[in-house]
């Protein structure tokens, strides 16, 4: 897509629809509005984490305006500078209405309009022009005329009339999807409510505390449940929109989709199809809803959906995909162990990994006092015992993927490493601070550990990596994690519940894990990284900073790391993987780089085939390396089964782990220093 929002209006229209276009109902203000802004402020203003934010009528309607507008393809400069004089109270919403309904008219005018080119182009060669469009344009000026906002709108669609035209060849059925589109966008905008726009605009004032900080209507709050719901029944994942298109938040560990390997975060789902036998359904300017129903169906029934990869450089490079809806147990996402041997000259080792998806607990068999509730330190206790009954020279605890879950676990978890002692401090929004942890306790496991993460690895998987950094423990290997170092709290409102940040994480050593996350000790390029996923990728996210350290009894078990790190950055340059995951980045960066799209068929074709014929080198490269079948053209590459090469990419993050686990236990023996050797 070429328009793109912001982190915020990306989290808010995950509660609403499309915002394009005109409703048919009659928008106006409810009575209890500007009772929920009132209560929304105090409760801010009390609670919240980060104090001493100035709420002003300007800051509102300036962030107002530019989420309602990101691209600044709607209003002219002329439009913006009207609404900031006449807007003097935030609580002045006959106003807002009145502007929302200047955008609809506006939104409706335009979409018009592009109809009507749409139907005056005959041939691909109408398609060819010198012209060219911005892949954003959230940093240009606006325009200063409707005529001009009208000229740019007539080059988006026809650059999205390219875009069909390129993955279907045919020019009429193409005019047809495209006019389709246009009339689903309609459609959207009729089904916007008051509601929806209140959200919208308290939203603009939530914002300006931070990205986690959101009001959700009655509505909202509805489809927010039943998103969450129907994370654990359909195809097990957590999905938004951002420009009209639905896109993978998250998958739930163990889910049909994390199983089948065909998804991954950030992936776009453009068509769907609730059954094998129907066709795909174009879903583009869907409502979320809407698409998250025709996903849904039976478990054991089938559902195919029309992909665009997170990697793909162009939305025309997609494919088809098919996954088996089912339920997702709690023991989907139980902890699992497996081993990996490694030969060196002379030794065999034998290194046990536990993959810990998340960190889950059976609360309402813990709260009704039931000894054999299930728990993920209780499942990692267990099997660390089987472990060392293996007799395994080491652990690997694999945390990526996993976004989080009980606090209460994640220490618990700890203590099964390190024993007694703090695991994270917790700090208020009044500014008391409070460690948590065991003053009690002994090890279960007191061998050589490491901890595997990722930029998906997040909350309470920070606050454990970071015990095990600050106790060095263990080393921490792979790239940076999310950096989710706050907790937020629901609290009813008059109409709706509003969602804030009320807490924020804490090291033992006084780092925060707030954006910037757990940096590891030693960097595995195989692993999930992407600077579009994590905290820093948010706007207005809480800042890193530091408290003061509490005391605490480190190991020796992280030392010479710089001499680690050495050796593994040798074998990872010396393997084939690394320079396939290179040249993936530099091809994918290079499309990024590129500022301005030509609004021009051929241009487009050629650029396509090159893509295409330079991803097909890349993939081909590497499976003839590895000893696998090179695909015979884009088309098999695009059909084949994600499932070889994740296995084999699989094998060889786990190997390498588990040497570089090997190289910590030939340097180092794992032994708690005592206070003086502390000193």
């Amino acid at each position: 897509m070429i328009f793109k929002l912001n982190k915020f209006l990306v989290l808010l229209i995950f509660f609403l629809a499309s915002l394009n276009l005109l409703s048919e109902e009659s928008l106006k203000p409810k009575n209890e509005y500007s009772l929920v802004i009132n209560e929304i402020i105090q409760i801010l203003d009390r609670n919240h984490f980060k104090k001493n934010i100035k709420i002003n009528e300007q800051r509102v309607i300036d962030n107002f305006l530019v989420n309602l507008d990101k691209e600044k393809t709607v209003f002219t400069s002329g439009d913006l500078n009207s609404y900031s004089t006449k807007f003097k109270n935030i609580y002045n919403l006959d106003e807002i209405f009145r502007i929302y309904e200047n955008y609809s008219n506006r939104s409706l005018e335009l979409i018009g309009y592009q109809k009507e080119v749409v139907n005056l182009i005959n041939a691909s060669n109408d398609l060819n022009t010198t012209e060219f469009i911005k892949k954003s344009r959230e940093n240009e000026k606006r325009f200063n005329s409707l005529d001009a906002i009208k000229n740019y709108h007539a080059l988006l669609i026809k650059n999205e009339f390219i875009n069909i035209l390129l993955s279907s060849d045919d020019f009429e059925s193409s005019k047809l999807k495209l006019l389709k589109r246009l009339k689903n966008r309609v459609k959207s905008l009729k089904r916007i409510k008051s509601d929806d726009i209140f959200s919208l605009y308290t939203n603009s004032i939530t914002s300006l505390y931070d990205p986690h900080t959101n009001y959700l209507s009655p509505k909202s709050q509805e489809d927010f449940e039943i998103n969450m719901s129907l994370s654990l029944e359909g195809i097990g994942a957590i999905l938004s929109t951002e420009d009209g298109i639905t896109k993978i938040v998250r998958l739930i560990p163990g889910g049909p989709a994390d199983k089948s390997g065909l998804l991954k975060v950030n992936d776009k789902i453009v068509g769907v199809a609730s059954q094998p036998e129907n066709d795909i359904e174009d879903v583009r300017d869907w409502r979320i809803d809407e698409v998250v129903r025709l996903i849904r169906g039976p478990k054991n029934t089938k559902v195919r959906l029309e992909v665009i990869p997170n990697s793909s450089p162009d939305d025309v490079l997609g494919r088809v995909i098919e996954i088996t809806r089912g339920l997702v147990k709690l023991e989907d996402q139980a902890a699992k162990k497996k081993k990996v041997e490694i030969y060196r000259p002379n030794k065999s080792y034998n290194i046990g990994v536990i993959d810990l998806p998340a960190f889950y607990m059976d609360f309402d068999a813990f709260s009704r006092n039931q000894f054999n509730y299930k728990s993920s330190s209780k499942d990692v206790r267990n099997l660390l015992r089987e472990l060392k009954d293996e007799q395994v020279d080491g652990v690997i605890l694999d945390l990526r993927g996993n976004s989080g879950g009980s606090l209460y676990e994640a220490y618990s978890l700890a203590k099964l490493f390190i024993g007694k002692g703090s695991i994270v401090q917790v700090m208020e929004s009044n500014g008391s601070v409070q460690p948590l942890g065991h003053t009690r306790g002994i090890q279960n496991y007191e061998g050589p550990v490491m901890v595997l993460v990722d930029k998906l690895s997040a909350s309470a998987s920070e606050i454990l990596a970071g015990a095990f950094q600050d106790y060095k423990r263990g080393l921490i290997v792979g790239s940076n994690t999310f950096g989710k170092g706050t907790v937020q709290r629901l609290e009813n409102l008059t109409y709706g519940q509003l969602k804030f940040t009320e807490q924020k994480f804490y090291r033992v050593s006084g780092k925060s894990t707030q954006n910037l996350g757990i940096i590891p000790d030693i960097n595995l390029p195989y692993v999930f990284d992407s600077e579009e996923v994590g905290e820093m990728a948010l706007e207005n996210s809480l800042p890193y900073d530091n408290i003061s350290s509490l005391e605490y009894e480190p190991f020796n078990s992280t030392s010479n790391i710089e001499m680690i790190q050495s050796f593994s950055k040798k074998r990872v340059s010396d393997s084939n993987l690394h320079e396939y995951i290179k040249d993936q980045k530099t091809q994918s960066k290079n499309e990024i780089d590129k500022k301005l799209i030509p609004v021009n068929y051929l241009v487009r074709k050629s650029e396509k085939r090159a893509q295409e014929e330079k991803r097909l080198f890349i993939e081909n490269r590497f499976r003839v390396s590895v000893g696998l079948k090179p695909y015979l053209n884009f088309q098999e590459f695009l059909d084949a089964d994600p499932e070889e090469l994740k296995e084999f990419s699989e094998k060889m993050v786990l190997e390498e782990a588990a040497r570089i686990l090997i190289d910590q236990i030939n340097f180092n023996k794992p032994k708690r220093l005592s206070s003086s050797d502390f000193r």
